[in-house]
């Protein structure tokens, strides 16, 4: 079965996504990487001045949920992502993914 993993890009700073689609780590670091070149046209190292490989931290969970944002015609601009107990508690579909973000070791 062939994994249909998804990346989105969480705020401004170009350091933080979101991967669904997998519960690999390492394919959530290919794909962030394969993400980032696909976007901008350079290497995640390229765009951070970075002389070592860049490194991911994950957060991987099953309840992740995404509370819509305050313009009715984009609910998805500005959208929160929730977990745990503020997911359940507003009844949003909840949904597997990881948590990805970048540092310069």
């Amino acid at each position: 079965m062939a994994e249909n993993i998804t990346v989105q890009e969480l705020g401004e700073d170009g350091d933080l996504w979101l991967v669904t689609g997998t519960t690999d780590a390492h394919s959530a670091d290919e794909a962030v990487r394969q993400w980032v070149e696909a976007t901008t046209g350079e290497t995640i190292e390229a765009l951070h001045d970075a002389d070592d490989l860049i490194e991911f931290k994950f957060i991987l969970r099953n309840d992740w949920a995404l509370k819509p944002g305050p313009n009715s015609a984009d609910p998805m601009e500005d959208a929160t992502l929730l977990f745990g107990l503020p997911a359940f508690l507003h009844n949003f579909p909840t949904f597997t993914g990881f948590l990805v973000s970048a540092w310069a070791s």
